[in-house]
């Protein structure tokens, strides 16, 4: 019989997740349908959390650009009519240029629902919240400073995140981020139910653990984590973490996938409520679930891999 995927809290909601979900950056990779068989597989597989964002699906098979949304159609036919329990998680992203207010933001939640075939999603997040225009959309496009005295909770994303779960648009608010730092510091100030950090754990990077659990365990909120094959100063997309030789070596070794030892390395930790992978075809999500099911690495494998983490990302 095989094994079914584990799931874990997702933080004190009372809801369970599964521990790997469907990010949705590269849904449409390979093209629109090819996109939702992928949606489709993973909801076969027992995977029951999705994200994805109006900013995700620009730059289609052929490099030519899409539009924004693209990711969001493709997870909402693959989900639509679907009666498998599942996440639904989608985006807003005050910093840019028309989101100035609390109503503009509003509009772009109800934007999303519309392209993803929705009444309502069940978690809303604040996209990118590192960039200092996500809290005064007036500012100059650039990382925030933590120094400033800033009323995060009067920014209007927050209060349109806000707005729509009294309006029955969403369950439950948290924010995403490319940088822990900025993350950990705005949810000190602002009490939601989850965060997505992305890009700063994987094989070779400690840096959002280091900085976001503290954080996590005095609130009680869920832990996700995206952007898992990135590696620190050259980024996720240029398969720089597929290119390391300290881990084709183990590779070579071990018969463990670099994807695969991705997975099964970083849901040794427990705190992780759902690690995100950016698959883009069946396959590829198939790989990970199948990495999870057989379970965290062999203590000497994951005691090697800890050694290996990079200077930029200690």
């Amino acid at each position: 019989m095989p094994r079914t995927l584990e799931r874990r809290p997702f933080g004190r909601t009372g809801e369970t997740v599964s521990v790997i979900g469907l990010g949705g950056a590269a849904l449409h990779k390979h093209g629109y349908q090819h996109g939702v068989d992928t949606v489709k597989h993973a909801l076969d597989l027992g995977v029951s959390y999705f994200d994805t964002s109006p900013l995700y699906g620009i730059g289609g098979p052929d490099g030519r650009w899409i539009s924004q949304g693209e990711s969001q159609r493709i997870v909402g036919e693959g989900l639509d009519g679907t009666t498998k329990p599942h996440l639904l998680a989608t985006k807003i992203g005050a910093w840019q240029a028309y989101n100035h207010t609390a109503e503009d933001c509003l509009a772009e939640v109800r934007d999303n629902l519309r392209v993803l075939r929705r009444d309502r999603v069940d978690v809303l997040l604040g996209h990118d919240m590192e960039r200092a225009r996500f809290w005064k959309p007036d500012a100059e496009d650039t990382a925030l400073d933590t120094g400033e005295r800033l009323d995060y909770e009067s920014a209007p994303v927050v209060q349109a995140m806000r707005e729509a779960r009294a309006l029955g648009l969403c369950r439950y608010l948290g924010l995403s981020s490319n940088l822990s730092e900025p993350l950990a510091h705005v949810l000190q100030r602002v009490r939601l139910d989850m965060c997505l950090s992305a890009n700063e754990y994987s094989l070779v990077d400690r840096r959002s653990p280091r900085v976001m659990l503290p954080v996590v365990r005095e609130q009680g909120i869920a832990y996700l984590i995206g952007g898992i094959f990135s590696v620190p100063g050259k980024g996720v997309f240029n398969g720089a973490l597929f290119k390391d030789a300290r881990l084709l070596e183990l590779v070579r070794a071990t018969g463990i996938s670099i994807a695969a030892m991705s997975v099964r390395f970083l849901m040794a930790n427990r705190e992780i409520a759902t690690i995100l992978v950016g698959a883009s075809t069946p396959e590829e999500i198939e790989e990970s679930v199948v990495a999870a099911q057989a379970g965290p690495l062999p203590p000497d494998l994951h005691q090697t891999l800890e050694a290996l983490t990079s200077a930029k990302g200690r």
